[in-house]
C-alpha cells in the first residue's frame, strides 16, 4: 500500500455545487480533487452536453428532455438544482462538453472521466456519438478516459482512437468479470454497494479500480488493501481533509 488513493470528483465537487457545472468541477480541483469525472448526453442537434439526467427536472426544476432541445436552448437553462441548493447558483448553465474540455484542459487534472450516459443510444447512433464526443474532447486528449455502462461504447471508442476507457460495472458477478477480461478496459468502476462483503482483493487485470460513492477516510483505507487505487466521490474537499487526518 505505497500509493496513496486517486480521488476523483464525481460530478465535480458536487456536495455543495451544482452537479457537472464549471464552478463545481473548478472548486473540486481547487479542494483537492486529482481528477473530475462527468457525463455526457446529447442534444437534439448532435452536440455532447454535460449533464447527468435525461431529464431536465431535478437539475433544473422545469420541464424537459435532453434530446429534445438543442445546445443553444440548453445553454440557457439554469441547472442550479433548486431543490438543493436553492437559488444560491442561479444561471450556472449546462455547459458543452467541448467548453468543459476546453476549461480543464487549462486546469490540469491528471484525467477527466466523461462517462457516455446509456439513454444517449435511444435517440443517435453510436458512432456518430462516440466521434463527436472525441473530437469535443480532443483539449483533454492524453487525460481523458471515455466511460460508460454500455460495453459496446467502450469498445467504438476504442475502434475509433487510440483513448483509455473505463467499464462501469452493472452487476459485480461472474459474469461481469469475464466480461471485463474481454473488453480489457484501462478502468473498471463499479459502486461499493456491489462489492464483495470482506477484505479479499478485488480481481486484478488490465484495469485500475474505480470505486464510487466513496465518502469515509476507513473505507478508501480498506478498499485500497483490496487494490483500488481510485475513489469516486462527491466530497471532494471533505473527504481530502479527513484522509489528510486519518
Amino acid at each position: 500500500m505505497t500509493e496513496r488513493c486517486h480521488i476523483v470528483a464525481h460530478r465535480g465537487y458536487a456536495l455543495h455545487y451544482p452537479e457537472n457545472t464549471l464552478i463545481a468541477f473548478r472548486a473540486a480541483l481547487e479542494a483537492g480533487a486529482d481528477a473530475i469525472e462527468m457525463d455526457v448526453q446529447i442534444a437534439v442537434d448532435g452536440t455532447p452536453v454535460v449533464i447527468h439526467d435525461a431529464s431536465l427536472k431535478r437539475v433544473s426544476g422545469r420541464e424537459g428532455q435532453v434530446h429534445r432541445m438543442d445546445a443553444a436552448h440548453l445553454s440557457r437553462i439554469s441547472v442550479h438544482e433548486p431543490g438543493r441548493l436553492g437559488d444560491r447558483f442561479h444561471g450556472e448553465s449546462i455547459p458543452t462538453l467541448a467548453t468543459a474540455s476546453r476549461m480543464l484542459a487549462d486546469l490540469s487534472p491528471s484525467l477527466v472521466f466523461i462517462e457516455i450516459k446509456r439513454e444517449t443510444l435511444e435517440y443517435h447512433q453510436l458512432p456518430a456519438v462516440m466521434q463527436r464526443i472525441l473530437q469535443d474532447s480532443a483539449p483533454l486528449e492524453g487525460r481523458r478516459v471515455i466511460i460508460s455502462f454500455m460495453d459496446t461504447a467502450i469498445q467504438q471508442a476504442v475502434s475509433l482512437a487510440d483513448v483509455p476507457v473505463g467499464w462501469v460495472l452493472p452487476a459485480y458477478n461472474t459474469a461481469s468479470m469475464e466480461r471485463a477480461r474481454t473488453l480489457e478496459p484501462d478502468f473498471l468502476f463499479c459502486d461499493r454497494d456491489r462489492l464483495p462483503v470482506g477484505t479479499a482483493e478485488l480481481p486484478t487485470g488490465t484495469w485500475e479500480w474505480a470505486i464510487y460513492e466513496v465518502t469515509d477516510p476507513a473505507e478508501v483505507i480498506r478498499l485500497q488493501r483490496r487494490g483500488v487505487r481510485y475513489v469516486e466521490t462527491m466530497a471532494v474537499g471533505e473527504l481530502r481533509q479527513a484522509l489528510r487526518r486519518h
